[in-house]
C-alpha cells in the first residue's frame, strides 16, 4: 500500500476535531506535547507550538531537527519497551505510538514529547549543544526548561494508556464508518442515531479494556499486590467492580457500593484520595478499617472534570507499596481515561 493511500486512510479515520479535542486535554493533563503525523512524518494534527517544546518541533533555527526531513522519519526511532523512541539533539526523548488498523497496517503515528528523561543536563551542556548548530542558546534554554521531566516508569505508563485510548478511538471511528455504510446501503430508518450507536459500541467493547490497562499500570507503578476499579452507575445509584487483580472474584462479583458508604463510597463522595497504613485513618474512615491483613492501601476517586465516575483501589498485604510518592502521577493517568466517561 502506497504512503499516499495510507495518508488518505488516516485522514478518513482520524476525525481532526474530535482527535484534537482529545489530544488537547491530554496535553493539559500531562504537560507534554502530543501530535499526529503520517508514515512520512508529515503533520496530520500538528503540535501545540506555544507549549511544552512545540517550538523545538516547528522552528528549524532551534536545531532540534526531528521533523524537518520527511524522508527517513522512522529511521530516527528505535524500538524500545514496545514503543518507538528517539533520543534527539539536546538529549531529549520523543516517542512514537503506531496508529494501526491491524497488526500489518500502520496508517499514522502519535508522537509524544519531547521530554527530559530522569534528569536535566547542566546548563553549560545545553549551551554547548546549541552553539554546535548555531542556535540561540538563550532561546533553546527557555524551551528546554519548560519541558517536563519524567521517569522511565512514568513515560512507559503514559504510553501504555495513550496506546489503549488511541486504539479505542480508532475502533470507534471504524465502527462509525461501518454503521454509516450500512445505513447508506439499506437506506432505511434506524432505531437510533448512528453516533449514539457507535458510542454504545465504544462503551461496551473498549472501556473495560481501558480500565484493565489503567489498573495494570497503577499496580506496576505503585508495586501494589492487588487492586480494583469501581465504576458508578448513575441510574442505579451505586458503583460496581469493572476491573480487578489479585482479589476474590466471588466476593466482588455482586459488590455494590453507594456514595458515602464504605471507604470507596466516601472517597467518591468527597472527591478525596486516602492513603491508609494498617488500621490508621482519619475519623471519617476509621470505622471501616476492619481488615487487619491489609498492610497499606490507596483509594483514589476517578474524575472527569468535577464529576466522579469511579474509584481506584490498591492494596498490599505483605509489603509497603509506593503509594504516596506516586499519588500525583496516578492522578495524571486516571485523568487520561476520563475521556471515555
Amino acid at each position: 500500500m502506497s504512503d499516499k493511500s495510507l495518508r488518505e486512510m488516516a485522514l478518513q479515520i482520524i476525525n481532526k476535531d474530535k482527535w484534537w479535542d482529545m489530544l488537547s486535554r491530554f496535553i493539559d493533563v500531562l504537560r507534554i506535547n502530543i501530535f499526529v503525523v503520517d508514515t512520512d512524518g508529515l503533520f496530520i494534527l500538528p503540535p501545540d507550538k506555544t507549549r511544552f517544546g512545540g517550538r523545538l518541533l516547528t522552528e528549524r533555527p532551534l536545531g532540534f531537527d526531528l521533523l524537518q526531513h520527511s524522508q527517513g522519519f522512522l529511521d530516527q526511532f528505535e524500538s524500545h519497551n514496545g514503543f518507538l523512541e528517539s533520543k534527539n539533539r539536546y538529549q531529549l526523548h520523543t516517542y512514537a505510538i503506531p496508529i494501526q488498523l491491524s497488526k500489518k497496517i500502520t496508517i499514522a503515528y502519535m508522537i509524544v514529547g519531547p521530554v527530559v528523561l530522569n534528569k536535566r543536563l547542566e546548563r553549560e551542556e545545553y549551551v554547548k549543544m546549541a552553539k554546535e548548530v548555531q542556535a540561540d542558546s538563550d532561546d533553546v534554554l527557555s524551551v528546554i526548561y519548560e519541558l517536563r521531566i519524567v521517569s522511565n516508569m512514568m513515560i512507559k505508563s503514559i504510553l501504555d494508556l495513550l496506546s489503549e485510548i488511541m486504539r479505542d478511538h480508532v475502533s470507534m471511528s471504524v465502527q462509525e464508518k461501518e454503521l454509516h455504510r450500512i445505513k447508506e446501503e439499506q437506506r432505511i430508518p434506524t432505531p437510533k442515531d448512528f453516533e449514539e450507536m457507535a458510542k454504545e459500541i465504544y462503551t461496551s467493547v473498549c472501556v473495560d479494556e481501558l480500565l484493565v490497562t489503567l489498573l495494570d499500570v497503577a499496580l506496576k507503578m505503585t508495586k501494589a499486590e492487588c487492586g480494583s476499579i469501581m465504576i458508578s452507575d448513575k441510574e442505579k445509584g451505586y458503583m460496581t467492580v469493572k476491573a480487578s487483580r489479585g482479589l476474590d472474584e466471588d466476593r466482588i462479583r455482586d459488590l455494590r457500593v453507594k456514595l458515602g458508604e464504605g471507604i470507596a463510597g466516601i472517597a467518591a463522595q468527597e472527591k478525596k484520595a486516602y492513603v491508609i497504613k494498617g488500621q490508621q485513618g482519619d475519623n471519617r474512615i476509621r470505622p471501616f478499617l476492619n481488615r487487619p491483613e491489609i498492610k497499606e492501601s490507596l483509594i483514589i476517586p476517578l474524575q472527569a472534570k468535577d464529576h466522579v465516575f469511579g474509584v481506584l483501589s490498591l492494596s498490599n498485604k505483605t509489603q509497603e507499596g509506593r503509594f504516596e510518592e506516586n499519588l500525583d502521577n496516578l492522578r495524571y493517568l486516571t485523568t487520561l481515561v476520563s475521556s471515555a466517561f
